[in-house]
């Protein structure tokens, strides 16, 4: 008769290599000690200890210097990237079905996706001004391209049998981009909203590092220039903490909504 295995539990289980809460604690704590003990070889000002970045986290939240950037930011962020996607999609779609217009704008959208946003930056202060606009219009360019590309890539590429059979039932071409086309995109428009989100968030940094007195950028650029490592530390990590929220609601979102699709992620 042979032994039934020993029950490891849930205690052991926890501790299973394949926990990825497990996995992820134990990065975390890994990088610590390393980011530690890299510390205690180097001068603070240069490469700051853990401690010494949380102590600087915690006098720029006492301060108010850090929620009030963290708040200019994701606005920034918000407008931006929502007025990038809300101008793409159409277009976008349309350009995915109709041959004749993706020949007119597809060279368009493909040579300003190569221009970096941060080349636009100084056009954009001369256009916009100094104020809140010329970042927006920065993160919409950043957001838009993205956007656009995944977009008609996906409708481009759709299977034809489900709006041939809606044609010859006698739909109209836009009932058939908004009730087949669309629905079909839903997943490559959420790639390209997913992707431009990030690129956002590297666009809205570089405006705010040249053109800002204010956000998490800003915050970032002053902290080097008065050699306030542990401040910069802070604001980077801050940024990725940020971005890490943004992408985790916009995923809860998206699996609410579009809970009859077959979703990337």
């Amino acid at each position: 008769m042979s032994e039934r295995p020993p029950n490891r539990g849930a205690l052991w289980a926890l501790f299973d290599g394949s926990n990825p809460v497990f996995m992820t604690m134990l990065t975390l704590v890994v990088t610590l000690i390393a980011w530690t003990v890299g510390a205690s070889f180097s001068s603070p000002w240069f490469f700051p200890s853990p401690m010494a970045v949380v102590q600087a986290m915690v006098t720029l939240t006492e301060s108010g210097d850090l929620p009030k950037a963290i708040g200019i930011s994701y606005f920034r962020i918000l407008v931006g990237w929502s007025v990038g996607c809300i101008i793409a999609i159409p277009i976008a779609l349309v350009a995915g079905r109709i041959a004749a217009i993706r020949l007119v704008v597809e060279p368009f959208f493909n040579f300003f996706r190569f221009v970096p946003p941060i080349a636009l930056l100084g056009i954009a202060i001369l256009w916009f001004g100094i104020g809140e606009e010329s970042k927006i219009a920065i993160i919409i360019y950043t957001s838009l391209f993205t956007v656009f590309i995944n977009t008609m890539a996906g409708a481009a590429s759709i299977d034809e049998s489900p709006a041939r059979a809606a044609r010859s039932l006698g739909a109209t071409r836009r009932q058939v981009l908004l009730h087949v086309v669309l629905p079909a995109t839903v997943p490559a428009i959420l790639i390209g909203m997913r992707v431009g989100m990030g690129f956002s968030f590297m666009s809205v940094v570089a405006a705010e590092m040249i053109a800002a007195n204010e956000g998490v950028g800003f915050l970032i650029y002053n902290a080097r220039l008065f050699l306030k490592t542990a401040n910069a530390f802070a604001g980077i990590i801050t940024l990725g903490a940020m971005g890490l929220l943004a992408d985790l609601v916009f995923r809860s979102v998206v699996r609410r909504v579009f809970r009859k699709h077959a979703l990337p992620f």
